[in-house]
């Protein structure tokens, strides 16, 4: 979940000047885009439209990666912890 996490967002970053030193990942790269099709009285150009096409794909690549950690991974550690009988974490009142 880590890596897909990090091609989304930029999460070394902590200052606006850390954006000098750690890429836009594709999180900001969509605002940036965003931002420019926004602007202005006119709809937006093709390498806009082009841009958003190449984002909205490399996108989508990473949240089909999430949803199968979610579907698969996920599910197997569940099993794992119930066959290993791990207790629950509480919380003492």
């Amino acid at each position: 979940m880590t890596a897909v996490e990090e091609a989304l967002y930029q999460t070394k970053a902590k200052a606006g000047e850390d954006l000098l030193n750690f890429p836009m990942r594709l999180n900001d790269r969509m605002a940036a885009i965003y931002n420019v099709a926004a602007s202005g009285n006119n709809p937006p150009i093709q390498s806009v439209k082009d841009a958003f096409a190449e984002l909205s794909a490399e996108t989508d690549i990473q949240l089909d990666k999430l949803k199968n950690i979610m579907k698969t991974d996920v599910q197997a550690f569940n099993k794992v912890i119930f066959d290993k009988r791990v207790p629950v974490i509480g919380v003492k009142e």
